[in-house]
């Protein structure tokens, strides 16, 4: 079975996280893909840069700078506030459009098939390491669920990746009305309270959320555990 992982984002607590990622990574027998942003220092942007190649030794990476893409985050941030205004809230659309863009980016560099798809941040804490093998269904950890679903590390088969990996349709899902199927699944199967239905509704623009229904809308399932993973702040 091959197995790879793809790691996204900031590099943020890395140099404190990456000897447990490493461990896991090598346990597992994973290629890693690696997309990281970059930072305006240019030496430090340099050095974080090496010190994920030297010491993941991804197959392949990628440092992209976030001038440019930046201004474009911002812009889908403004057609999704005139496209579904909900008014002030506490979501980061922009951030999140970052967030989901990396994750894509990373998924993007894989140029071989795999059976099994990890993903991963930089600032990721295992409290123990654990092994793996075939999986039927999206796997993600109960930290950072709020009672919807993870985003912040994930186990996949890889044919499920266009469930997890969303960027294409980030501005799709914030933009347009709950499909009558999820809503009956968000009620009736995930038994969501309905008082909070009606929030995510009219004051929400909830990434935990937008993931969940992208993956029941696809068809795939996703299961919620214990895995021993958190953020390392």
């Amino acid at each position: 079975m091959k197995k790879c992982m793809v790691i996204s984002g900031q590099y943020r607590t890395f140099d404190k996280t990456w000897p447990k990622l490493k461990e896991f990574i090598d346990i597992n027998q994973l290629d890693v893909y690696a997309h990281l942003w970059g930072v305006s220092d240019e030496q430090e942007n340099l050095r974080q840069f090496h010190e994920v190649k030297d010491r993941l030794q991804p197959k392949r990476i990628f440092q992209q700078p976030t001038v440019g893409v930046a201004d474009e985050f911002n812009r889908i941030q403004e057609r999704i506030l005139v496209a579904n205004p909900k008014g002030p809230n506490e979501d980061k659309l922009a951030g999140n459009a970052s967030m989901n863009y990396s994750r894509d980016a990373a998924l993007q560099l894989v140029n071989q098939e795999y059976d099994v798809v990890v993903y991963c941040r930089y600032d990721i804490a295992f409290r123990e390491l654990f092994t793996f093998n075939q999986v039927d269904r999206i796997i993600t950890p109960e930290e950072e669920s709020y009672n919807l679903i993870s985003d912040i590390f994930a186990i996949m088969p890889m044919s499920m990746t266009k469930s997890y990996f969303l960027y294409k349709d980030y501005e799709r899902l914030h933009s347009t009305p709950w499909e009558p199927e999820f809503l009956e699944w968000l009620r009736n199967v995930k038994k969501y309270p309905e008082q909070d239905v009606q929030t995510h509704i009219k004051t929400r623009y909830c990434p935990h959320l937008m993931l969940m229904r992208n993956i029941i809308m696809n068809g795939d399932t996703y299961y919620i555990t214990n895995l021993p993973v958190n953020l390392q702040r």
